[in-house]
């Protein structure tokens, strides 16, 4: 909360963390988990470090995709609002560029991040403007 500038950024923030709970993406990343892990057992007895590498690597792409779904239904549920709908790609334009190659992460890159959410809101053609002025306030409220 202290990072963020106002509240449509907190918004978007939320809209995004929300995305994942409706997406149900812990629950499919634990199913896809538990399942390669059963195959990778039964293929080779105990797995390999190779084979858990590889497991690895596929999950990652799994969460990479998560991570975009949730960024895009972010702008879905803000843009019928009042709030801007591109909220949290301020955020990610704060954090940066990652520091090790995308298909080494469960995220994407923040810049690609920016990019498809500002898109996104774009071709929507979201209106919303309105903050409530109170986050400032907020902020220095918070211990």
């Amino acid at each position: 909360i202290k990072y963020l500038d106002n509240e449509y950024e907190l918004a978007g923030v939320m809209g995004h963390e929300i995305a994942h709970a409706d997406k149900r993406h812990s629950t499919s990343q634990m199913t896809k988990q538990y399942g390669i892990s059963i195959l990778l057992a039964a293929v080779g007895g105990n797995q390999s470090i190779i084979g858990t590498l590889a497991a690895n690597l596929a999950l990652l792409k799994y969460g990479r995709n998560d991570e975009s779904q949730a960024d895009e239904w972010s702008v879905e549920y803000l843009c019928p609002t009042t709030y801007k709908a591109d909220g949290a790609a301020k955020f990610f334009r704060k954090i940066g560029t990652q520091s090790v190659p995308e298909f080494l992460s469960t995220h994407p890159d923040p810049k690609n991040r920016v990019q498809t959410i500002e898109g996104l809101a774009a071709q929507k053609a979201c209106q919303g403007t309105d903050t409530l002025g109170m986050y400032v306030a907020f902020k220095k409220s918070l211990p």
